[in-house]
């Protein structure tokens, strides 16, 4: 706690119609005492004509007296001008007379602040404005038209409010910013007494400026480099990167706030041995990587070390104070290396979590704050997440819903799917409803039972499916949500009904499960489609569900009614009786079913004239035909995983005459060899030619996860040349997190930074964060200085995560490393 509070005199000019705004002022400055007076030691002084002392002499002169002392001007003005200020004073009201007298001072002295409110008037007055209203309208446009000073308006109370806490707030934010950078400066003066060379201004004191020892030294050597012989001295790009931080950290109101570039930045970094830099230089760094942290492109880990960040909470008190940018940067930081919030003041908990979800904060800096309660809010924190959910703002409810749903998860599986039943979102993270659903035999039924008409589909498919395993949905809701709208939730309850004993043909089946589509698109004969795809694709795996559960004898009387189209009930057959049928079934997928489509297209023309219409449009059809039997032939033989078909399989895979499929990928991966993996890696260029493509919630995803797993399996061994492998950048960011830490440790330092240089930003950022994970910390710092000093340095990522593992504590670093890698990688 401060023993002595440092008063900020603010005063408050207005006509006499304001008198409710005058109030609320009163109440933004009382508020802001109570909250941070005794934790900043900065106690808000509000200052009127209210609290003018009575005294001989003109009143507006006794009043200009109290202004004089104050430092903050906050003037406001709706209808009135006010009345003249008497004496011989040229102004012709109190209020004029105050802001001029502000203003003059301001070009004087460079002080007061000043901020200017217009309450909006109605546009009936303006129509037939008095003397009053005319004078306020010629003030606005002369301050428009002078455009020396930004004025904002409001139309209510709580909007004034807001606006005046949030200028008070920044004001205070700025001064208690000068003061840490100017007591860092003057311990780093003390260091440095008597070290600055005297040069150009002998007479120039380093206290006099705003800038430290370092920096004056640094510039006075500058400006002699370019006033000397350039052939003797030239200018470098550090020198060039220096200036310029220089000139971002001296921040003057009134000037542009602009943070030093990402490219001067790493210049910095990269001489960062050659620089004897000031305490206020390696701040302006740190902010600069905050400022830029969500690009992932510029160093921070080693600037915040070097001011020791973490003992001193800089990047909680960052991420309180500062412009938005920088302070969403420092809570992106504080959630990657786990900083917890500390709680001795000024930066208690509670304090925190009031400006980072204030209502009138940025929606950035909200997301930023929610992300953190996502991984380490308490259920202390849930009241705050739960009222910015009500405030309904489109940018942050999403955010705020998932913290909720984590913080209760945390705590209570139970709570947390009542948490979800009851906030109702539309859309939820797929990952978070597994794990909301991971261990779903905890969860009762009749809680299960709330979930049923939830809002989002993916919670209501999840729901149904586990009360249809359960046998707890009921008939007649299972009656009702076959007309849901979603095609996986009829499904649900659809098998619900079947397994239940009720009988549907497969007219009634696809009737529930297939429905029109809102935009129509042409089908292969030229018709309107006005299906939907997914409906279709459930329509098919419940076609074959019903096969699965029939009789051979029901399945042989199937197979000859089947028309050539539908070749379910032979594939049922093929893979139930596969030791007597499966001889017939490799032939028909050796040679693509030709032979087999081509007696079927014959005896369709011996039944309807081989000229007819019907016959031509199914020769049309042959090669999407034969495609689709080919492929699910294929998957029967993969899923009997007879290591004999391996060269079937690799020929047929060869052809391309199949889409992908995970079952190839699967087979590949317990039978293939060495010389399998670049056929799974072209294979990852087919498109899908299952229905996984259509179910699956993020199968191109999966997809590359199941290749890598195969992949990896086939040439684990051999790690470094699977690594060099030309293959898409996913596949390789996926094998780099699948290795193990001793199979990563063992590659040489010459292929770990291959891949450093690789073109993709997903792999960098992929070898840099296992680095970090795997390997120890003389080896990662190795590796970033020789990949620094290498032409390759210009890849800012690897920097800004390789330099996590070198400038923080060893656990913190792997613990981002290892939520980064699990996060967006999914392992």
């Amino acid at each position: 706690m401060a023993d002595i509070r440092k008063i900020v005199k603010v005063f408050l000019a207005s006509p006499g119609d304001l008198q409710e705004e005058r109030r609320a002022a009163k109440s933004v400055v009382d508020e802001f005492n109570n909250i941070w007076a005794d934790h900043l030691g900065y106690h808000v002084e509000l200052v009127g004509w209210e609290d003018t002392v009575s005294v001989y002499g003109r009143p507006q002169a006794t009043i200009n007296r109290d202004l004089e002392q104050c430092e903050f001007f906050i003037g406001m003005i709706w209808k009135r001008w006010g009345t003249p200020p008497g004496g011989s004073s040229p102004y012709t009201s109190g209020f004029e007379e105050e802001f001029q007298t502000s203003m003059r001072n301001r070009q004087k002295r460079g002080s007061p602040e000043i901020s200017l409110f217009f309450k909006n008037v109605a546009d009936d007055l303006l129509l037939d404005p008095g003397d009053d209203l005319k004078k306020v309208v010629a003030f606005k446009d002369h301050i428009i038209a002078e455009k020396e000073i930004l004025f904002e308006t409001f139309d209510s109370i709580e909007e004034f409010q807001g606006k005046v806490r949030r200028c008070i707030t920044r004001y205070v934010q700025e001064q208690l910013s000068d003061e840490t950078r100017d007591r860092a400066e003057e311990s780093q003066a003390r260091l440095s007494e008597g070290s600055v060379p005297q040069s150009l201004s002998e007479t120039t004191s380093t206290s006099e400026t705003p800038l430290s020892v370092e920096g004056t030294k640094f510039l006075r050597n500058f400006i002699t480099k370019t006033e000397g012989d350039a052939e003797q001295e030239s200018i470098s790009t550090a020198d060039v990167a220096r200036f310029r931080l220089l000139g971002s950290i001296i921040g003057i109101q009134g000037n542009d706030k602009r943070p030093l570039g990402v490219h001067d930045a790493n210049i910095l970094f990269f001489y960062r041995s050659d620089l004897e830099l000031s305490n206020r230089e390696r701040l302006g760094l740190v902010k600069a990587g905050l400022e830029h942290y969500s690009s992932e492109n510029t160093p921070l880990w080693h600037w915040l070390s070097a001011i020791d960040a973490f003992n001193r909470s800089l990047l909680p008190f960052r991420s309180v104070f500062g412009e938005t940018n920088e302070r969403v940067g420092a809570l992106k930081a504080m959630r990657l290396v786990s900083e917890p919030l500390p709680s001795a003041i000024p930066f208690t908990r509670e304090h925190c979590i009031k400006v980072w979800l204030s209502e009138d904060a940025p929606s950035m800096l909200k997301v930023a704050a929610l992300e953190y309660f996502a991984d380490f809010g308490t259920a202390d924190d849930l009241p705050a997440i739960e009222t910015e959910v009500n405030r309904g703002h489109y940018q942050t409810t999403g955010v705020a819903v998932d913290a909720i749903l984590r913080i209760n998860l945390r705590n209570s599986r139970e709570n947390a799917i009542l948490a979800l039943f009851e906030l109702q979102p539309g859309s939820i993270d797929s990952n978070l409803l597994g794990a909301l659903f991971e261990n779903a035999v905890s969860i009762r039924t009749e809680i299960l039972s709330q979930g049923i008409g939830h809002r989002c589909s993916d919670v209501r498919r999840i729901v149904v499916k586990l009360l249809r395993e359960r046998e707890a949905l009921d008939v007649e809701i299972a009656d009702q949500l076959t007309s849901d709208s979603d095609a996986g939730v009829r499904f649900e309850a659809l098998q619900s009904l079947f397994y239940g004993g009720r009988q549907f043909s497969d007219d009634e089946a696809k009737k529930i499960l297939v429905k029109p589509k809102t935009t129509p698109r042409f089908s292969l004969f030229g018709q309107i489609d006005a299906t939907d795809s997914v409906g279709e694709a459930y329509w098919n795996q419940f076609h074959e569900q019903q096969m699965v559960a029939m009789t051979v004898n029901e399945l042989e009387q199937a197979t000859s009614d089947s028309v050539i189209f539908d070749r379910s009930a032979e594939f049922v057959l093929d893979e139930r009786e596969f030791s007597t049928r499966g001889g017939k079934l490799r032939a028909a997928v050796d040679d693509h079913f030709k032979a087999e489509f081509a007696e079927k297209l014959e005896n369709m023309a011996r039944t309807y004239g081989s000229e007819s219409d019907l016959v031509e449009r199914t020769r049309t059809l042959e090669a999407h035909v034969r495609k689709k039997f080919t492929r699910k032939g294929l998957d029967i033989i993969c899923r009997k995983g007879d290591p004999q078909d391996l060269s079937r399989v690799r020929q047929i895979l060869k052809s391309e005459f199949v889409g992908y499929s995970d079952t190839d990928i699967e087979y590949l991966r317990k039978f293939g060899e060495w010389e399998d993996i670049p056929r799974i890696i072209s294979m990852l260029e087919q498109p899908d030619g299952g229905r996984s493509s259509v179910l699956t919630v993020g199968t191109d995803n999966g997809k590359y996860r199941n290749a890598a797993r195969a992949i990896y399996a086939l040439g684990r061994k051999r790690l470094a040349e699977l690594l060099a492998l030309p293959a898409p950048s996913r596949l390789l960011s996926y094998l780099i997190v699948k290795s193990t830490e001793k199979e990563f440790r063992a590659l040489d330092d010459a292929s770990i930074t291959q891949l450093f240089r690789s073109e993709h930003d997903d792999v960098r950022k992929a070898v840099a964060l296992k680095c970090v994970r795997v390997l120890p910390k003389g080896r990662v710092i190795k590796l970033l200085n020789d990949y620094v000093s290498g032409e390759s340095h210009l890849y800012y990522n690897v920097v800004h995560w390789l330099d996590l593992g070198v400038s923080i504590p060893r656990d913190r670093a792997r613990s981002a490393a290892e939520t980064v890698l699990a996060r967006e990688w999914q392992t």
